[in-house]
């Protein structure tokens, strides 16, 4: 069945528990059987280096299966879940706890207010657990900061005040300028690097985009 009405949106950084997934699926049955499949991975690649078809995920048989697999595992690196209600529509959620960070609800349907009303249901669930400065931190700007802003400007003060405790000034205004500038360049960018990747695991371990309730 053809599906022409669609609802979606970015899912806030938030924590997972059993509470939640009961919820879940008590929106999933208000209208009866449904059909639904759901994987979930754990990785220790929080910097997303390994591409997403090659990331370990485990196939979930049953809702039991969900909650125990969830709970016990130290981090969630990935979950999905895809949900079809025949005649009515399908619902999917993705969450993605490694770089890029992010969530996403689709809800689509071949009435507008059935996708209108299960898409509020489940993003009211979400936003009720969302954790703000979490969220804050993987947008665009807030993710920016900690990658490049704080290891390049950092790394730029620490490279020039060394140039000039350690480089006499003879030699920084004589004819080796233009070499010194191009090695604190290089330096400073290999170390803004260096920097970058450890703030990005520092901050992805301290502030998870999901994470179970209670770790």
């Amino acid at each position: 069945m053809e599906y022409n009405h669609i609802e979606q949106s970015r899912i806030p950084a938030c924590t997972l528990d059993e509470q939640l997934f009961t919820k879940l699926w008590g929106i999933f049955s208000q209208d009866g059987e449904f059909l639904w499949h759901a994987t979930i991975g754990e990785n220790d690649d929080l910097l997303g280096k390994q591409e997403l078809e090659e990331r370990p995920v485990q196939a979930i048989e049953s809702w039991e299966q969900l909650i125990a697999v969830a709970r016990k595992m130290p981090r969630i690196d990935q979950l999905t879940l895809t949900v079809e209600v025949p005649e009515k529509g399908t619902i999917a959620i993705a969450l993605k706890n490694f770089v890029p960070c992010s969530g996403k609800l689709i809800v689509t349907g071949a009435e507008e207010q059935w996708v209108n009303d299960r898409f509020d249901d489940c993003m009211a669930l979400f936003t009720a657990r969302k954790k703000t400065f979490n969220t804050l931190l993987y947008t665009r700007l807030g993710f920016d900061v900690v990658q490049t802003v704080i290891p390049l400007g950092s790394m730029f003060v620490i490279v020039l005040l060394a140039a000039v405790f350690f480089i006499p000034v003879e030699i920084r205004i004589s004819e080796w300028y233009w070499w010194i500038t191009g090695a604190t360049i290089i330096i400073t960018l290999r170390s803004a690097y260096s920097v970058s990747n450890w703030l990005i695991v520092y901050f992805m371990n301290k502030y998870p985009y999901i994470k179970w309730q209670g770790r």
